[in-house]
């Protein structure tokens, strides 16, 4: 809400398609989780984790990924510090597993991607504005 003569924020096209990108992996990401049966065991931080940790982990991705979505598309300042925490997440695991068990076509993706998305983010933090 905003106050009596207050310019509204004008959202960045870039940080929109994030936002909308977040969003939509959110029911990507829980049927690739159902479709494994619950079965995988996601790494924390590149620990790997097991039994009703890994299913607390795995629920809590696209819950992750719909707040980075809501977040990205309200300009939310935690918006930029989840999105740091969640790709600090991911690229430790990813270079973990890149180191323990040697070349992966998704680790190396994920290694290849999140290290321009992280740059990107610190860059573009100042647009987060609520």
């Amino acid at each position: 809400m905003r106050n009596a003569g207050e310019t509204p924020i004008k959202r960045p096209l870039d940080v929109t398609i994030f936002g909308a990108l977040f969003l939509l992996s959110a029911p990507a990401e829980l049927y690739n989780i159902i479709s494994t049966g619950w079965q995988y065991t996601p790494k924390f931080f590149g620990i790997t984790t097991h039994g009703i940790l890994a299913k607390g982990v795995l629920a809590a991705q696209p819950v992750l990924h719909l707040a980075l979505g809501y977040g990205f598309l309200s300009l939310r300042r935690w918006a930029v510090t989840l999105g740091l925490f969640y790709t600090a997440d991911v690229l430790t695991s990813a270079v973990a597993s890149f180191i323990l068990y040697g070349y992966g076509r998704i680790r190396t993706i994920f290694i290849v991607l999140l290290v321009p998305f992280l740059i990107y983010l610190i860059a573009r933090r100042s647009q987060f504005k609520r």
